[in-house]
């Protein structure tokens, strides 16, 4: 039974980091559909790193280009100018208002995680954002093309607008790669532009989300609160596995899709979750 949960658990985590229906509340809702016990902490940074992993297994080529562009844009003036130095910039303003966020709220977020309908009361703000900021986006786009005859490129205060988009996401229900993108878009930027500057900002977000939770493992093991046996060891790796397929299959998929698609598709499977929790819900009440 663990290394079924672990296979589901591994799958969910890889498949919903990326696409814009929310890990977090995947995560929460579906063990509680099937009345699992709450994952352990360490589960969840095997997972975390796997999706990491993954995303990297992907844009490992624009990552290093956009880091060595930021390290040679700090000390040698002449190449401020370098496309990807902006794009550097434009990530950095991009986490700063999550990390406020995170900050300053982190308790108050503890203890929403704790309640599953919380988790389905925001899959229905993602699905109204995913929706209302893609049709609003689609014609800024279009404006904009029509006016200047190209595409709209990502600038400082978009960067800072779709960071505002990422902290709102530190809520569970909340999809961080649907606010984020959809946060882009509502500017007119290309939606597979969209989706992958969402990608690129969440390598910081996903990575420091893995160090804290590592460092909350490593504490409650010294303390003596966490141990492993031969099951727990197996079911982690198993869940890392499947994480790392899923989400390297999700984010080729989602780049590929959302040059032709919008993602109404999955606002339609946010709200239908949500729904089906609901009905579980006072069922079971």
């Amino acid at each position: 039974m663990e290394i079924f949960k672990s296979i589901i658990l591994g799958i969910i985590q890889g498949l919903t980091e990326f696409f814009p229906v929310s890990s977090s509340a995947h995560l929460i809702i579906f063990p509680y559909f099937f009345k699992w016990n709450e994952t352990t902490l360490f589960f969840a940074v095997a997972l975390h790193f796997a999706t990491l992993l993954s995303l990297l297994s992907v844009l490992y080529r624009d990552v290093i280009s956009i880091i060595k562009a930021f390290f040679k844009g700090i000390f040698i003036k002449n190449n401020r100018d370098d496309e990807n130095f902006r794009l550097s910039l434009c990530i950095v303003i991009s986490l700063i208002p999550a990390g406020i966020f995170g900050f300053l709220f982190h308790d108050t977020i503890e203890n929403i995680f704790s309640v599953p309908i919380y988790s389905a009361v925001f899959l229905i703000i993602t699905a109204l954002i995913l929706i209302l900021f893609e049709f609003f986006g689609e014609k800024h786009e279009r404006d904009y093309i029509n006016r200047t005859g190209k595409n709209k490129n990502i600038n400082y205060l978009i960067a800072l607008v779709t960071g505002l988009g990422q902290a709102f996401a530190i809520l569970p229900g909340v999809s961080r790669s649907g606010t984020t993108i959809s946060t882009s878009r509502i500017f007119g930027i290309k939606r597979e532009e969209a989706v992958k500057f969402s990608f690129l900002i969440s390598i910081p977000i996903i990575f420091g989300s893995f160090i804290f939770e590592l460092y909350g493992t490593i504490k409650k093991y010294e303390a003596g609160n966490i141990s492993f046996d031969n099951t727990a060891i197996l079911s982690i790796i198993i869940g890392f596995i499947f994480a790392y397929i899923s989400g390297f299959f999700a984010v080729k998929f989602l780049m590929r899709y959302a040059v032709n698609k919008n993602l109404n598709f999955f606002a339609a499977y946010c709200i239908l979750v949500s729904v089906t929790f609901f009905i579980v819900y006072f069922i079971r009440k």
